[in-house]
C-alpha cells in the first residue's frame, strides 16, 4: 500500500469553500456613476426606490405570482424600500414624465432616478449630490435649465403629496 500525503495546495482547495469565480469585465466595461459609465448596466433604466417597492409588489400580489422568496436579502430589501420610499407611485410617474418630456436627453435616466429621490433644492447641492451633473453647473443656459427642473420636481412632490 503507497502512502501518499496531500500537497499543500490539495489541502487549501479542499477546505476552501467553493466561490463562484469572479466575472471578467474588460477595461471598456468600467463602472463610475460619477462618469455615467454604467459597464453592462448602461442601457438599463435606473429606478426610484418608490418605483422597486411598486415592482416587489406588483410581483407579490400579482395574478399567478409564485410566493415571495423566504430569504433574507428579499426581506431586507422590502423593508428597505417601505422605509426609504418618499414618493406616491403617481406622483413618481409625473416626475418621471416632466423630466422625461422636459429634459429630453439633457438628463441621463441615472440622474433622473436620482433627481426624484432626492429632490435637491439648487444646482449646488445637486451636484454635490449627483457628481455627474457637474457639467451643468457653470453659470451658463444648462444651469438654468436643471434649476428650472429641480424646482418642477419639488413642486410636483410638494403640491401632488
Amino acid at each position: 500500500m503507497v502512502d501518499t500525503k496531500p500537497t499543500p495546495q490539495q489541502l487549501t482547495a479542499a477546505s476552501a469553500p467553493a466561490r463562484p469565480r469572479a466575472r471578467h469585465r474588460q477595461a471598456n466595461q468600467e463602472e463610475d456613476a460619477t462618469k455615467l459609465q454604467f459597464g453592462e448596466f448602461a442601457g438599463g433604466e435606473a429606478l426610484t426606490i418608490g418605483e422597486v417597492q411598486s415592482l416587489l409588489e406588483m410581483s407579490r400580489h400579482g395574478t399567478g405570482a409564485p410566493p415571495p422568496p423566504d430569504n433574507n436579502v428579499y426581506k431586507q430589501t422590502v423593508e428597505y424600500v417601505k422605509e426609504f420610499n418618499n414618493v406616491k407611485p403617481g406622483v413618481a410617474e409625473s416626475m418621471r414624465q416632466t423630466l422625461q418630456t422636459t429634459a429630453g436627453d439633457f438628463l441621463n435616466t441615472f440622474e433622473v432616478a436620482q433627481i426624484m429621490h432626492l429632490r435637491p433644492e439648487n444646482v449646488e447641492v445637486a451636484v454635490s449630490l449627483i457628481p455627474s451633473l457637474e457639467r451643468y453647473a457653470n453659470g451658463d443656459a444648462d444651469e438654468d435649465k436643471l434649476l428650472h427642473l429641480l424646482e418642477e420636481v419639488r413642486n410636483l412632490a410638494r403640491y401632488a403629496a
